[in-house]
């Protein structure tokens, strides 16, 4: 739906609500999105966010949205992403995804860049550095209720697809995005606009991060695949748009590492492939067969040996599947 034609339903139905319910009603009985946007140009996308909207933890910077971009054109939706900031490969790479930015930081620019990239699509996903500088969950929900009302204000006939975030490994933080991510349907459902569409993104986390907050690639496409799944039911695409990340049983992911040499603690990237496997692990006392992602890696073993009557003790290489440790000081 261009920008025109959904701003000119605003202005024939009186309120903006009563706009929106019909805008609603007339896409979901629409044809599938390529016969919507025939004619008219691919919908403007604005992803809105703030280092994992930019693609920090890529080594492309692509975040999610080269993903997204190709899952919907496989399905036959095209878009334009739009936005002041560039990253990321190809050349539709524009987004306003700011490092390090919160809510705040956002809402005192958005007005602006509203109304400098006009689109029919914002997707945001925002808060995760409020609950870092210490927000907290509810002040937090409020503020990103603030912000999608300065979003619908100035775009009145725009899709907002608003993520619930992707959790932490800082112990204490993933706590505060769990309550934060709880809040965020109920906020939505209040505002009773059928335009606005809940992410669940809190699933990307763990092993799918590259350090204690941005995702690795395989991360990104997790992201890429929700903000798919939600756009698709909004949209109506269909199709074999490429394989269900969350259905792989291996999988190849790069997370940064400390590590201490020469008494000093550096840090790198490890990039290695992990597999889904099935062991046994005590919980609770009890002894299970669980699912765990796991790694091969190589690793000293000590064994002892008896040389000249006398007990030695030495090292050995073998290979040993492991987990990713203590992710929380990776």
């Amino acid at each position: 739906m261009t920008g025109f034609l959904a701003a000119g339903l605003v202005a024939g139905l009186g309120t903006p609500g009563a706009a929106r319910a019909q805008i609603a009603a007339r896409v979901a009985a629409d044809a599938p999105a390529e016969a919507r946007i025939a004619g008219s140009g691919a919908m403007r996308v604005l992803p809105l966010g703030d280092s994992i909207t930019l693609g920090t933890g890529s080594p492309t910077r692509s975040s999610y949205r080269m993903g997204l971009a190709q899952r919907l054109l496989r399905g036959g939706m095209q878009i334009n992403y739009v936005g002041s900031q560039s990253n990321g490969s190809g050349g539709d790479n524009q987004h306003e995804g700011h490092g390090g930015w919160d809510i705040d930081e956002m809402a005192a620019e958005v007005d602006g860049w509203l109304a400098d990239t006009q689109p029919d699509i914002v997707l945001l996903h925002a808060g995760t550095n409020n609950i870092t500088k210490g927000d907290g969950p509810y002040e937090t929900n409020r503020k990103l209720s603030g912000l999608i009302d300065q979003i619908r204000a100035a775009r009145p006939e725009a899709y907002i697809f608003v993520a619930q975030i992707i959790g932490s490994r800082v112990p204490w933080e993933l706590a505060d995005d769990r309550v934060y991510n709880r809040l965020i349907p109920g906020m939505v459902a209040a505002k009773q606009d059928p335009l606005i569409t809940v992410v669940d993104q809190s699933t990307v986390g763990g092993i799918d991060l590259h350090d204690l907050h941005h995702p690795n690639d395989f991360g990104y496409s997790k992201m890429a695949w929700n903000f798919y799944r939600a756009m698709a039911r909004v949209f109506r695409t269909s199709g074999d748009t490429g394989k269900n990340p969350y259905a792989l049983q291996s999988t190849y992911r790069c997370l940064a590492a400390q590590v201490v040499q020469d008494g000093e603690v550096r840090h790198r990237t490890e990039c290695r492939t992990w597999k889904l496997r099935t062991v046994t692990a005590e919980i609770n006392g009890a002894t299970r067969r669980v699912r765990t992602w796991q790694t091969l890696r190589t690793v000293k073993q000590a064994y002892r040996v008896r040389v000249a009557g006398k007990v030695r003790t030495r090292t050995r290489l073998v290979s040993k599947w492991t987990g990713p440790g203590n992710l929380s000081t990776l």
